[in-house]
């Protein structure tokens, strides 16, 4: 009788767990396709502009990543509460000093980027990405369950 009800038991939770929805690894280089073939799109690139485009605005990215893994870090590793307000001063002006350092990166990429491609399409092509950004998020919002009292707002 045991047996029995261990193996329905054991059948159910396995019907359970097949049946949840798989989420599949981020996969850095597929989001990096999408993210061309989405801005390339809505920029309206030519081949020979997404050509000149990329390797700056990939270059200006990998920059950015390193810079905000480093505020990240800070952050995480912030002074416990016992640390002096000095400590704190000290942690913020790092990040404050890493983001000035991050625009500062933009200024000079963007200035890279309109050299090679025009300003017009350059600027389509940040809006673009916000978009796209916009969207992968919206769509995580919707796949993903909420706990209760964060339930997503709609327009009706």
């Amino acid at each position: 009788m045991k047996k029995t009800v261990l193996l329905i038991c054991t059948l159910a939770l396995s019907t359970i767990l097949a049946a949840q929805p798989r989420r599949d690894k981020f996969n850095p280089e597929e989001f990096k396709a999408k993210l061309e073939n989405f801005i390339t799109t809505k920029a309206g690139f030519t081949s020979a502009e997404a050509q000149a485009f990329y390797p700056t605005y990939h270059e200006m990215k990998d920059k950015q990543r390193k810079l905000q893994r480093e505020i990240f870090q800070l952050k995480k590793d912030a002074p416990n509460n016992n640390a002096s307000d000095k400590d704190f001063t000290l942690v913020i002006q790092k990040i404050t000093d890493l983001e000035v350092e991050m625009a500062s990166i933009k200024v000079t990429y963007y200035k890279k980027m309109c050299e090679n491609v025009s300003p017009r399409k350059v600027y389509a092509a940040m809006q673009a990405e916000d978009k796209f950004h916009r969207e992968m998020l919206e769509g995580f919002r919707r796949d993903t369950p909420r706990p209760k009292g964060h339930e997503q707002k709609t327009d009706k």
